[in-house]
């Protein structure tokens, strides 16, 4: 890890569950270059990731990866395409986690 500040731009705001902010944080956690286990562990630390349930984060990962698939499929900006790696490797990582963690 470094000192520096990073700001991240929620560019598509919507309304939802709470746990949704920490799973899009995983993903720019596995940017930065943390594992899919480390930056899950990370965002147990909310309350809202914490107490989500299973089945609704393992949903969530599925469309989110699909979502970015379908992105990166259409524009093959590098970003774009690491994102939806990034969601792919998140999604597997919580189907290979036991239901109820």
């Amino acid at each position: 890890m470094d000192d520096r500040a990073h700001i991240i731009d929620w560019a598509w705001p919507t309304r939802g569950a709470a746990w949704i902010d920490p799973t899009i944080l995983i993903l720019r956690l596995i940017e930065a270059g943390h594992t899919p286990a480390e930056a899950d562990a990370f965002a147990r630390r909310f309350p809202s990731w914490r107490t989500a349930p299973a089945k609704a984060e393992k949903a969530f990962a599925a469309a989110n990866a699909a979502a970015w698939e379908e992105i990166a499929s259409t524009d093959t900006a590098p970003w774009k395409t690491a994102l939806a790696s990034h969601a792919i490797a998140f999604h597997a990582h919580l189907h290979a986690l036991p239901g109820n963690r």
